[in-house]
């Protein structure tokens, strides 16, 4: 079992370079640059694309290979992977025309925060306690809902970058997500939490930001991207932030320590996804041209290392902890690395490539698999049984003995995608082939076939179908398109 470590010296990389493809010809470095317009300022945003324009031209060749995708309330694959720079740049002036969607909720924290440093004004000059009570009430109403809402966002913000991850897993090599927005919150309006408490002088109130919470959040989806062997470079689009008493977004003067909580809530997210993963998180920087390069150094340029692991066949996370002997010579060297990886059972391996399938084309087909769909039928007002007939030569899966039969069992595994980038659930059913012993000769010159049904909604579908015998542990994958009554 391998997996990726690079070594940095303080001051520039250290770096083997690796042999660009591996055995099979194939790609083994692709990158998606992702760009969260829901949770970025836009002119932050394109503040930094016209420096990643340089970066992609200088950069972008041949094994490496680049996609581009949008998130503002659901995904857009704007330019899939290609290792042509003016395709990439292409899909860049399309993102720029995207509008930001932190700002309608950085005005509301906003709103908000003046609110409290209002309340603290009256009460300094002599408001009823009465009153400030009841206005206090309402103020952490308000922040409850704030805090709320942002988790309902974040939840589709997470989901979505998750969906991304695990598109990429079937895919051979090194893998990794350029991540562009102003920040996510770790804990959903502690900064309110903290000025309220503060002006109230009334901990419990603060104390209360802690059931918003969403540090596991985080954990699970440096989880996934770790079981799919994804890294994650994080880039903070905000830029250069200097901690203080005021801020333009606000009109009044807020105490320095919130401020300093509002901005390391939103960025102790992408350092921790950067650091799990073995990225790199660009934050606090106006320049962010000399981290992006060191992105595509690790694309290119890694050291890789392994140990002897007895294989359980399960789906086990393992830790990993790398240390520099005790010599001198490495006093100025700084590990990064992956301390965790995934040892993913055949199954799971299966799984994770028929669902890349149904975005990148996978040609692996060694049990000469064939697919076959015919005319949909009514199922219901709104579904339609798509009929489907596969079929593979019986000499190519392993026929066992098994009293006077000669037995065969092979897992199928389906999954659709539609138009719109929305997946169905993989389906997964068992076979049994069984032949008579005395008919093995004849069985070995003819195909086995398998009839089944798919229920779909109208629309126009990428199928992806995977067949594997789990005794040969051969995988054939094959992707069809249907349209499945798409006018009506």
């Amino acid at each position: 079992m391998e997996f990726a470590l690079t070594l940095f010296q303080r001051g520039g990389p250290i770096m083997w370079p690796l042999n660009p493809t591996n055995g099979f010809g194939r790609r083994i470095a692709d990158g998606g640059l992702y760009f969260d317009n829901q949770n970025s300022r836009a002119l932050d945003r394109n503040r930094l694309i016209s420096q990643m324009r340089t970066f992609v031209r200088e950069n972008l060749h041949p094994p490496m290979q680049m996609m581009v995708v949008a998130y503002q309330r659901s995904l857009e694959v704007l330019q899939d992977f290609t290792s042509d720079p003016s395709e990439v740049l292409k899909a860049l002036r399309v993102v720029r025309t995207y509008t930001g969607g932190r700002t309608e909720r950085e005005s509301t924290r906003s709103d908000i925060a003046e609110r409290i440093s209002r309340m603290q004004n009256d009460s300094w000059s002599g408001s009823s306690a009465t009153s400030r009570s009841g206005n206090w009430s309402d103020v952490y109403a308000l922040i409850d809902n704030y805090a709320k809402e942002t988790i309902n966002d974040l939840q589709f913000t997470v989901d979505a970058l998750r969906q991304i991850i695990t598109s990429l897993t079937g895919l051979p090599g090194k893998k990794g997500v350029i991540y562009v927005s102003n920040g996510l919150p770790m804990t959903p309006g502690i900064d309110l939490f903290y000025e309220a408490s503060r002006v109230m002088d009334d901990s419990t109130i603060f104390s209360r930001m802690f059931e918003y919470d969403r540090s596991r959040m985080y954990q699970q989806l440096a989880t996934t991207a770790n079981a799919q062997d994804v890294t994650l470079y994080m880039i903070d689009a905000s830029g250069l932030n200097v901690g203080g008493m005021g801020s333009a977004e606000y009109a009044t003067a807020r105490d320095p320590r919130s401020v300093s909580m509002g901005m390391n809530n939103y960025t102790d997210s992408l350092r921790y996804l950067a650091d799990e993963t073995g990225g790199i998180a660009i934050i606090n920087t106006n320049d962010i041209a000399p981290r992006l390069d060191l992105i595509t150094q690790d694309m290119f340029t890694y050291y890789s290392i392994g140990y002897p692991l007895h294989a359980s066949g399960q789906d086990k996370v393992h830790s990993v902890k790398v240390k520099l002997r005790d010599d001198p010579a490495f006093k100025d060297y700084e590990l990064r690395y992956r301390p965790r990886f995934v040892e993913r059972s055949l199954e799971t391996q299966v799984q994770d490539r028929i669902l890349s399938s149904l975005v990148f084309e996978i040609d692996e087909n060694p049990m000469d698999l064939e697919v076959e769909t015919g005319t949909p039928t009514p199922a219901s007002e709104k579904r339609w049984l798509l009929p489907a007939h596969l079929s593979f030569p019986l000499a190519n899966v392993a026929l066992l003995p098994e009293g006077e039969d000669l037995v065969a069992r092979i897992v199928l595994f389906v999954a659709a995608r539609d138009a719109d980038g929305k997946k169905s659930d993989l389906v997964r059913q068992e076979h049994e082939i069984r032949v008579p012993a005395n008919l093995y000769q004849d069985a070995q010159k003819k195909n086995f076939g398998i009839d089944t049904q798919l229920l779909m909604e109208s629309g126009s579908y990428k199928i992806a179908i995977a067949l594997l015998d789990p005794l040969t542990r051969q995988v054939s994958y094959r992707t069809i398109s249907a349209a499945v009554h798409p006018d009506k």
